[in-house]
């Protein structure tokens, strides 16, 4: 998707924009349902020169030996997900997009860790643990 969109935090004191997204997909894995609040988190690929905050600043968390979070430090609103170690990709939570709708989701990953009580009755693939 070469489509330039833009998005921002639940306050408005972030706002950026992404181009090139290359994937999407749900994610279940433990951190992301601590990180997210809710029981999945669907997120966005977009390459490194294709995120820009256009406003605000992100705060950096580093959840774990692999990779920071990044979010708004006024609303806490979790914006990015990124590799600590040469990122090759960047991933924005799909839900802070202006239009999430414009973006289908194409996988579900970590679903060793899926909440039981959670059914979602769709065709994409799944993955117990990341998408290889």
């Amino acid at each position: 998707m070469a489509e330039e969109m833009t998005g921002g935090c639940l306050c408005g004191a972030v706002r950026y924009r992404a181009r090139g997204i290359t994937r999407s997909g749900h994610c279940h894995c433990r951190m992301c349902q601590k990180a997210g609040g809710a029981p999945v988190v669907s997120w966005a690929s977009v390459p490194p020169d294709g995120f820009e905050v256009t406003s605000g600043t992100l705060a950096a968390y580093r959840s774990s030996a692999r990779a920071f979070r990044h979010f708004c430090p006024k609303c806490g609103s979790q914006i990015t997900w990124r590799e600590a170690e040469n990122p090759k990709e960047i991933d924005i939570s799909l839900a802070t997009f202006d239009h999430p709708e414009k973006v289908t989701p194409q996988y579900h990953i970590y679903t060793s860790t899926q909440q039981p009580w959670l059914h979602i009755e769709d065709d994409l693939p799944r993955y117990p643990e990341g998408r290889h």
